[in-house]
């Protein structure tokens, strides 16, 4: 995926490690933004204080000094949560292909019982019989 021109690994969403530490930081972006403390603070403080969650997200997911590559010296808050969103569509989209590509391996089970319905199933009975001599 390509964030600020600048090329990052995709993430593997089908990887359950992968996934995790994914999950991880984007909920801790959401529980900093959400705890944002604004008494007292002036407006560059809390734009520092956003970037710098979206900094740690960047940092978490794609490896130590991935933030400096994707956002240089700049601390912008537009261009920070504009990066992270790419990332959050970019990770749902893989996750909408992945889907398909298993959809198509694997059928769709409802569609597979549409096609089965009304057909007599065969039942295999492995016990022995009885056999009445009379």
């Amino acid at each position: 995926m390509i964030i600020n021109n600048v090329e990052l690994p995709d993430i593997d969403v089908s990887d359950a490690l992968v996934m995790e530490n994914y999950e991880a930081a984007h909920d801790k972006v959401a529980k900093k933004m959400n705890n944002l403390d604004v008494n007292g603070k002036r407006r560059s403080e809390l734009l520092r204080i956003q970037c710098e969650a979206v900094f740690e997200f960047f940092e978490d997911v794609f490896g130590e000094g991935t933030a400096k590559k994707v956002f240089g010296e700049s601390v912008n808050l537009t261009t920070c949560l504009n990066a992270y969103e790419a990332v959050v569509i970019e990770v749902n989209n893989l996750e909408k292909k992945v889907a398909g590509q298993y959809k198509a391996k694997f059928g769709n089970r409802q569609q597979r019982r549409n096609q089965n319905k009304g057909k007599k199933k065969k039942h295999y009975n492995n016990r022995p019989q009885l056999v009445n001599k009379s």
